[in-house]
């Protein structure tokens, strides 16, 4: 097995098959495992995760984060709609040090007989019926199973022949611009979400506390709903300018910044081609209604490299790695895909989107970012088409 991407969803796939006695090998274009972050770092805890995908019982034990990997813990939710009125709920997450993480997965990896191939972009070539993956063709491995997790959009899908290039239009995808800031003054226990389209059309802003003086912080944009151009500019009005952010993080400095585009529109139409299997963002697999991805990439990791390994012992077909990832999360996936379509005729409109909260209030809010349909707006949407 070949795995295009050494990201949460590669590791994982990667360990999954060796542990199943399968030889596996691993590219990654970065020089460095998980350098650099493009991330917000939350991941819900366990028991969180359980009521967020209540079909990911078998998968429990991805949800224990390594001690090292914690950067803080949080215990609260924190959201504001664009006039200012705040909901907030109890949720239990951690703020990883993905770094820690990532490479706390390669070292597993490696102990299973897992190989590297580090600062390598590859390419797919196809001879007849065998794939081959790498940088040219006398360096080039043949892939008996071959795991697409090189993220959004994947150019390893494309190479092999999947048209994932038409699921990246405007509509389907969010820009993110994010900071990682010292010298704050925040409470270290309460992720925060902003909505309003003076700071984040389209998406939502956050502030995600590492400590009581650090904290990812960013902007999430949708192109479609984003006029003016700005990209960066909405994420520098958030920290030095908006009314309800500037007192806490306008004085703060700034260490990094990154850059990322995340697909928010679901599952692309196939993940699962041949002898290829695509998994995490490649996928599609990002929660549109929270931006969350580490967890379902995790999950499509180890059930690709689970589902590679079936296929290579056992002749098992591979075209099961999709009926058992919807199985686990495709419900919520759809659900959360659904929310963020309909959200879409508020998102533009600060009056409207603040209108819309209020009717939700506490409950329904929650129920949202947690990829849950509230029952009223379940029936509106159905109602008008979504």
């Amino acid at each position: 097995m070949i795995v295009v991407g050494a990201g949460p969803a590669g590791l994982q796939a990667a360990i999954a098959a060796a542990e199943e006695g399968v030889s596996v090998l691993v590219f990654d274009k970065k020089q460095s495992i998980g350098v650099p972050v493009k991330c917000g770092e939350f991941f819900p805890r366990k028991e969180e995760m359980l009521d967020l995908l209540p079909g990911s019982e078998d998968f429990a034990h991805l949800f224990e984060m390594p001690p090292r990997a914690i950067s803080n813990t949080c215990e609260r939710l924190r959201i504001y709609s664009p006039r200012g009125k705040r909901w907030e709920f109890a949720f239990g997450a951690y703020v990883l040090d993905r770094i820690s993480l990532e490479q706390h997965l390669a070292e597993q990896a490696a102990k299973l007989g897992v190989e590297f191939k580090l600062g390598h972009p590859v390419r797919i070539l196809r001879d007849g019926d065998k794939v081959k993956v790498g940088p040219v063709e006398h360096e080039s491995f043949q892939a008996d199973v071959l795991i697409a997790a090189d993220g959004f959009p994947s150019t390893t899908a494309l190479s092999g022949g999947m048209a994932v290039d038409q699921y990246a239009v405007p509509s389907n995808v969010a820009t993110n611009y994010q900071y990682l800031m010292a010298d704050l003054n925040i409470e270290s226990d309460i992720t925060e979400m902003y909505m309003g389209a003076s700071i984040a059309p389209g998406g939502y802003g956050w502030i995600i506390p590492k400590s009581n003086t650090t904290a990812n912080v960013g902007v999430g944009l949708r192109a479609i709903i984003n006029r003016s151009d700005k990209g960066k500019g909405h994420l520098d009005y958030f920290v030095r300018e908006y009314p309800l952010t500037a007192h806490k993080l306008s004085r703060g400095s700034v260490l990094t910044m990154v850059t990322d585009v995340l697909p928010v529109d679901g599952a692309v139409a196939k993940t699962h081609v041949d002898n290829m299997l695509l998994v995490g963002d490649s996928a599609g697999f990002v929660m549109p209604t929270n931006g969350g991805g580490i967890p379902t990439a995790m999950i499509s990791g180890c059930i690709a490299g689970e589902a590679a390994a079936l296929y290579l012992r056992k002749g098992q077909p591979l075209s099961g790695y999709e009926g058992r990832w919807k199985k686990v999360f495709g419900r919520e996936l759809h659900a959360s895909t659904r929310m963020r379509r309909f959200a879409d005729v508020f998102m533009p409109q600060d009056t409207l989107l603040d209108w819309a909260m209020k009717v939700l209030r506490t409950g329904g809010i929650k129920k949202v970012v947690t990829c849950k349909i509230p029952r009223g707006l379940g029936v509106l949407m159905r109602l008008l088409g979504y």
